[in-house]
């Protein structure tokens, strides 16, 4: 069954909606991975600043360099009654790739391929992202619409705890899609995930040269391939390697394809492998402003909701 869930207002309002929507999953995924489940009673903002993952290296530079997402980690903690650190953990985890960033590292296929337009001048863009099966016990992916009170409305598929998406559009006709965490640092030092550009890029961008540039300035890290398209039909893939991040524009169609392979299941069979008609996945139309995501035989195509005012009604 495919989650969906809306959040709209400042950052937290909006971390707490998912995490009062996702409730069950995170907290069950941070059951799973053995992490502290229990929040502090005693009211404190000192807890924002300070503590065993907040307190240096990479936590503290997420709070610093990726405020609005910081917020939304909190109000998702909060809502979701678990530690921040401990959500705040499972964003650092996915640095590493392999087995510590699960379904963000497995096994996946992203395309860009060029469709027939109504306008000759511009090109009319689909990207596409296979989305590795869940395994069982882990938090599934989620269909999430944000209306940020400032910035950019956006529809994203992404999971439970992820305050990022892995990939979106938003009502600029910008679309973005990260392909799988190959792999990294261990451990809390250095900088915040690259993951977290998808989600920046969605909130405050309408076309690729301020995303390009938002990209390039922001302190990420990672392994990791993040393609983008505007609604004018350009392309460009931002390639994180480390600490440091180039661009690679786009010419014509796309395909890149990386990720650990799925372990094996208690059943002693593994998922449907990426590229089988079979398997799970997302489709963005940057232009039209529109994802279609087929999972475990649901289909849904859906595009940004505009206010009348906006939509003519």
């Amino acid at each position: 069954m495919l989650t969906t869930i809306e959040c709209a207002g400042h950052p937290r309002d909006m971390g707490l909606a998912q995490g009062s929507a996702a409730r069950e999953a995170i907290r069950s995924e941070v059951s799973r991975l053995g992490m502290p489940l229990s929040r502090s009673r005693i009211p404190s903002l000192r807890g924002l600043a300070v503590g065993d993952v907040r307190g240096g290296g990479a936590g503290r530079e997420m709070f610093r360099h990726f405020a609005h997402q910081a917020e939304r980690l909190e109000g998702v903690a909060r809502s979701a009654g678990v530690p921040i650190d401990s959500i705040l953990d499972l964003h650092l985890r996915i640095r590493e790739g392999g087995e510590a960033a699960g379904l963000l590292a497995r096994r996946s296929t992203v395309l860009a391929r060029e469709v027939e337009s109504s306008q000759r001048d511009r090109r009319r863009l689909i990207l596409e992202r296979t989305l590795p099966r869940v395994a069982s016990g882990e938090a599934g992916w989620i269909l999430r619409e944000s209306r940020p009170e400032v910035g950019f409305r956006s529809l994203e598929v992404g999971l439970p705890w992820l305050v990022s998406s892995v990939a979106g559009v938003n009502e600029g006709g910008l679309a973005v899609v990260a392909g799988p965490v190959l792999w990294g640092r261990e451990g809390r030092q250095g900088q915040p995930t690259s993951l977290l550009l998808v989600q920046e890029c969605l909130q405050r961008f309408e076309d690729l040269d301020g995303a390009i540039g938002w990209c390039r300035k922001r302190p990420v890290e990672g392994e990791q391939s993040i393609v983008l398209a505007d609604a004018s039909g350009a392309l460009v893939t931002v390639i994180v390697s480390g600490c440091d991040v180039r661009v690679q524009e786009g010419d014509g169609e796309l395909h890149l394809e990386g990720g650990e392979l799925a372990e094996e299941t208690d059943g002693g069979e593994l998922p449907a492998s990426p590229g089988t008609l079979d398997n799970d996945r997302v489709w963005i139309d940057a232009r039209g402003c529109r994802i279609r995501i087929r999972m475990q035989g649901v289909d849904l195509d859906t595009e940004i909701r505009r206010p009348p005012s906006e939509s003519g009604n």
